[in-house]
């Protein structure tokens, strides 16, 4: 089913030749007066029709995880995955013996709905992996200047299945034909950026997360709106203030996971993240602000994933404002295994599940 773009309290409305935004942009965590922060938020809904979107057979992506989305010319919606799975299957979820997993893909809709994948020959991975030992996972991405901005982690092999993110890199890729035109090295710091993107009047906000320890935190930087490749205009939130060096970035929330979203709500701004407060919970918490910085009042449980049991466990929830109904958020998380052969024999396991938030 297609979905619209989101009207929420804090819309952009054209005024003339200027901009009036209904949030406050304000950089400093210093806003508790807004009616966001006092809102009772509903049980989120399950979305059949959702979830549908991606019960595909093949040939292509049958399964993956990350599930970002950007809107692009054309009418388009692009899925940004990273670990997926690429190949056929039958109706009982069984593969046919040419599966194989890539550590990144792309899934193309159109206006009609029609779904293609993105992989390069092989398949391998749509964005290619720099040695053998390393490999691209996606994160949150953005059209600007008439280029798709990704934001991805590279991550290190360790042993069969294990991992560890190394740094953050940035994508440089063409539209409207998706060709990968560069991959921009040289983010320093422990901060994995584009967790998630927010774009307002003025900035684009990147959120960043810290998870060299076992709780993990948010972190902010803003670049002014259409800078967002030209990382020399960053600042990045501190203890008080804008710095211009990611070092000085401070800690503003914790117990978010590794992907989220922020979208205006009301009058201020919502965040959606899987709760990682606990190993391997099963709820989705919502935090709500004044500002896009903060300060995020207590987080709000909006639901509990039920596939969350025995060996499987869910993750990395976020919102799709773009892609919502009037009055609601869509938010997806990702469905996995600890039992990899189970994965191999079941792709259809390791696919998004959708709910919506009532936000009226």
């Amino acid at each position: 089913m297609r979905r619209r773009r989101l009207t929420a309290g804090c819309a952009v409305l054209a005024i003339g030749a200027g901009l009036l935004a209904g949030c406050s942009e304000e950089g400093k965590q210093d806003r508790g007066d807004c009616e966001a922060i006092t809102a009772d938020l509903d049980w989120a809904q399950p979305s059949r029709s959702d979830d549908a979107r991606f019960e595909l057979s093949g040939p292509g992506w049958v399964g993956g995880d990350s599930t970002y989305s950007v809107q692009l010319p054309q009418e388009r919606t692009l899925w940004l995955f990273s670990d997926s799975l690429i190949g056929t299957v039958d109706e009982g979820g069984t593969p046919d013996p040419g599966m194989t997993m890539v550590h990144n893909a792309l899934v193309v809709e159109d206006d009609s709905g029609q779904l293609s994948t993105l992989t390069r020959q092989g398949p391998e991975s749509f964005l290619p992996a720099p040695d053998e030992q390393t490999y691209y996972w996606v994160q949150d991405a953005k059209v600007e200047g008439g280029e798709l901005l990704v934001f991805l982690s590279l991550t290190q092999q360790v042993g069969e299945h294990g991992f560890e993110w190394e740094r953050n890199t940035l994508a440089h890729v063409s539209l409207p034909d998706l060709e990968v035109t560069e991959v921009e090295e040289g983010f320093e710091g422990p901060v994995a950026w584009g967790a998630g993107l927010m774009t307002t009047p003025t900035h684009t906000w990147i959120y960043g997360i810290e998870d060299r320890e076992e709780v993990k935190h948010l972190h902010v930087a803003r670049a002014p709106a259409g800078s967002l490749a030209d990382r020399s205009t960053w600042e990045y939130l501190g203890t008080d203030e804008w710095e211009d060096d990611p070092d000085e970035s401070g800690r503003l929330a914790k117990g978010v996971a590794n992907e989220l979203s922020v979208s205006p709500f009301r009058d201020g701004y919502l965040m959606i993240s899987s709760d990682t407060s606990q190993a391997y919970s099963p709820k989705i918490n919502a935090w709500t602000a004044c500002s896009p910085t903060g300060p995020w009042v207590q987080p709000q449980t909006i639901y509990e994933t039920p596939e969350t049991q025995g060996q499987h466990f869910t993750y990395n929830a976020h919102g799709h404002p773009e892609l919502s109904q009037d009055g609601e958020l869509l938010i997806s998380y990702n469905v996995n295994t600890f039992d990899f052969q189970e994965l191999m024999n079941n792709p259809t396991i390791y696919r998004p599940k959708f709910i919506t938030l009532d936000l009226a």
